[in-house]
């Protein structure tokens, strides 16, 4: 009689069958995945203590430390810190609805996640590496900052531990909120609270046709970086607005209808208004309180940051124009007229946002004069031109290509009309109250005229650039 063959056992728990579906994937070649994660580990340590530990340090040194300690101390530290870690936690839940941090590639999602291996198994690997990554982007944060305080002899070396197990701790909280946006930008399944902080629930609520979605669009995002197309990367990540629908236009002239297209676009997307009034509001704040005599420079970098920010914001309408240059126009209005008159309604709600926290600052802040309520409504000229210029820049030239340097020019070109505002602003607040208030309006004029007549540049070479 001839013997039974022998049946292989195959493997029985999900880990094991993930485990051998992953070695037919590779095809038999070893894991690289764990040294790759080593190697950016390695890297961003070394570029920490290159360029994060000296720019930290030069960081406070240009702040007054007086006016830190006098400032950020108490209550007052308290609330800041805690305004800057719940921002950087919303901007992770934002994260998670465009791109999560569990984003497998389609392949694997297409033959694997839709298998009946437990999704949390299937899917923690990426969930691992993401959590790794943000514990340690967030303790290499903690320990730069404390370690630029203390060369900075702004505190002892005693801060550089609560800096680094502080870092630690917003880093566990941006991946928890990170994946949390993830799951909740599916309308169906578990999407409370109760999956917060809990990694094997919150895989198990991802679905898969939102984590495809998320896929492809990475794909798209990835390709529009490397081509530096930021108007593709935009639009891929836009959301369809659904508000408002059966609101309709009033008569008027062309002016004044663009005016209320792009107020009607506000308040079909609340979120990006009430962003814009945030950020606006806090940068005026800011910039207001830069007029009092003995405030540091930071703050009004702060706050001219923040403004241009929120300004854009408001500034949907004027960019797709610049998108969609090329195309007939609207209402009939001309091209550059088109463009300036996209300007009215963002500026003239900064201006209303101006005046309001101008007139809170000069009420409750002791030391604020009148300058505290006109001068950061005097910087809509420099912040509309900027956007103005950022809006039809079009494309950059492929000149600028070239080998080695590529990232930096590139980089460099998309930020011109940043770098105008924040060198503008910052400069002419820095003269208002160090030298004189002719010498601060000379300048900001200057710089207001510069980033107009540019975007007025960029408007007209952009609209014949299309007719040819």
């Amino acid at each position: 009689m001839t013997a039974e063959p022998a049946h292989e056992v195959g493997p029985t728990h999900d880990r094991e069958r993930l485990e051998q579906a992953r070695q037919v994937i590779r095809g038999g070649l070893p894991e690289h995945g764990n040294g790759n994660v080593v190697y950016a580990a390695y890297v961003a340590v070394i570029a920490s203590l290159t360029y994060g530990v000296p720019a930290s340090r030069a960081f406070f040194e240009f702040v007054d430390p007086a006016w830190l300690s006098r400032h950020l101390t108490g209550v007052q530290g308290v609330l800041v810190v805690g305004g800057v870690v719940a921002a950087v936690w919303l901007v992770a839940y934002r994260l998670g609805s465009l791109r999560g941090p569990v984003v497998p590639d389609l392949p694997y999602l297409d033959h694997v996640a839709v298998s009946s291996l437990d999704r949390a198994v299937v899917l923690r690997r990426w969930w691992r590496l993401s959590l790794l990554g943000c514990l340690i982007g967030g303790l290499l944060a903690g320990a730069v900052i404390g370690t630029g305080m203390v060369v900075a002899d702004v505190s002892s070396a005693w801060a550089l531990l609560p800096a680094s197990v502080g870092g630690l701790g917003v880093g566990l909280g941006f991946a928890a909120s990170w994946l949390w946006g993830q799951v909740r930008s599916w309308p169906t399944g578990p999407r409370g609270a109760s999956t917060l902080l809990r990694g094997t629930r919150s895989l198990r609520a991802l679905h898969h046709v939102g984590m495809r979605t998320q896929s492809s669009r990475a794909v798209t995002m990835g390709g529009a970086v490397l081509a530096a197309d930021l108007r593709a990367a935009r639009l891929d990540v836009a959301s369809p607005s659904t508000r408002l629908r059966r609101r309709r236009l009033r008569a008027g002239g062309p002016v004044a209808v663009l005016a209320r297209r792009d107020l009607l676009g506000l308040r079909r997307s609340p979120g990006a208004l009430v962003v814009g009034v945030v950020l606006v509001g806090a940068g005026c704040w800011s910039l207001a309180h830069a007029t009092i005599p003995g405030v540091p420079n930071i703050v009004a970098f702060v706050g001219t940051l923040s403004c241009y920010l929120g300004y854009g914001t408001w500034a949907e309408g004027m960019r797709l124009q610049g998108d969609n240059a090329g195309t007939p126009p609207l209402i009939g209005l001309a091209y550059g007229r088109e463009a300036l008159a996209h300007l009215v309604t963002p500026s003239a709600l900064y201006a209303v946002v101006a005046l309001l926290t101008g007139t809170g600052v000069l009420v409750t802040a002791p030391g604020a004069g009148l300058a505290a309520v006109l001068w950061p409504a005097a910087m809509v000229a420099l912040v509309a031109g900027a956007h103005l210029m950022a809006a039809f820049r079009g494309l950059p030239p492929v000149s600028l290509f070239s080998p080695g340097s590529a990232v930096v020019s590139v980089a460099f070109w998309y930020s011109r009309p940043l770098l105008l505002t924040i060198v503008g602003g910052v400069a002419a607040t820095a003269l208002l109250t160090r030298s004189s208030a002719v010498n601060a309006l000379m300048v900001l004029v200057l710089a207001s005229y510069a980033a107009v007549a540019f975007g007025r540049r960029r408007v007209r070479l952009l609209d014949e650039g299309h007719r040819t």
